[in-house]
């Protein structure tokens, strides 16, 4: 009796145990968070489009860079943790990223650059005045030598990859956003006084639309020469190659753009950022969009 009893309590305690083991199990693998897939930012300081791949996406903000693809899945690029005010790729390697913005520790960290996609980053110089913390920055779209960057109110050009700089003083002033064209030398400025472009590297610039308003994103289609861009005042407009007719977007966002982003491999494609962080897609050159 006393072994038909000692049976049959091991045979419990290994059934509780076996029963508690299956229910830990389940709910490590009900439970357990997805990071990638819950990941969300708190900011995006930069929208660039892969030059090789039109679906792959690049937002840095106040944590590092990130990438996002066509499933919509967030993924942190490389170990930097710095805040990325601006970020640009290069138009001739996919490898090569530009960045300027804030180390963690505070200060400034000028022009850094990467040559693994992220994954690593150096310092290429502080700038003029500097260490600078350019909050717009673009780089050439035929030659990536050139790089513009505004910091405390001028804008300053690099011939060299960023090495060395120079002030553009007939620059437009209150720059809000930078983006080089499809051309040689060719450069915009989207200010709070309307658009300004320049076809001489910045030495030149002329008022070229919307003036009195502020533009708050702007971007040139692939390479086409038309121009997408979002104003405060008039909201997104698309321009004919010429620059000289504007035609009013349908986009079904109630907040403003604050950046757009076109493929430069696939020129139909296009991306933009609202102030609330949603994210929204254009497959026919920015003449139609949808929630990505």
């Amino acid at each position: 009796m006393k072994n038909k009893v000692f049976i049959l309590i091991v045979i419990g305690i290994v059934t509780l145990f076996i029963a508690l083991a299956l229910f830990n199990d389940n709910e490590s693998n009900t439970s357990a968070p997805d990071t990638q897939s819950q990941l969300r930012l708190s900011d995006i300081h930069g929208l660039e489009v892969a030059i090789d791949n039109p679906d792959k996406l690049y937002l840095p903000n106040h944590q590092g860079l990130y990438s996002q693809e066509s499933d919509g899945v967030l993924q942190k690029v490389g170990d930097i943790s710095d805040d990325l005010m601006s970020f640009a790729v290069s138009p001739s390697n996919s490898a090569v990223f530009y960045a300027s913005g804030h180390p963690k520790t505070g200060g400034n960290f000028g022009l850094i650059m990467s040559s693994d996609a992220g994954d690593s980053w150096e310092n290429v110089s502080e700038g003029l005045n500097g260490p600078v913390d350019f909050h717009s920055m673009a780089v050439g779209s035929v030659n990536d030598q050139h790089i513009y960057g505004y910091y405390q109110g001028a804008l300053q050009r690099s011939a060299d990859g960023g090495s060395t700089w120079e002030y553009l003083d007939n620059a437009p002033a209150q720059i809000v956003q930078l983006s080089s064209g499809a051309t040689e030398g060719l450069v915009y400025a989207a200010t709070t006084n309307g658009i300004y472009g320049s076809n001489d590297s910045g030495d030149s610039w002329d008022l070229i639309a919307f003036e009195g308003e502020t533009i708050y994103a702007i971007e040139p289609i692939g390479d086409r020469k038309e121009l997408l861009v979002f104003s405060a005042v008039s909201g997104m407009q698309l321009s004919s190659e010429e620059v000289t007719n504007w035609q009013s977007i349908d986009l079904s966002a109630s907040d403003p753009v604050l950046h757009i982003a076109s493929s430069p491999s696939d020129t139909n494609r296009a991306y933009l950022v609202t102030k609330s962080l949603e994210i929204y897609k254009s497959k026919d050159g920015g003449l139609s969009w949808t929630v990505r």
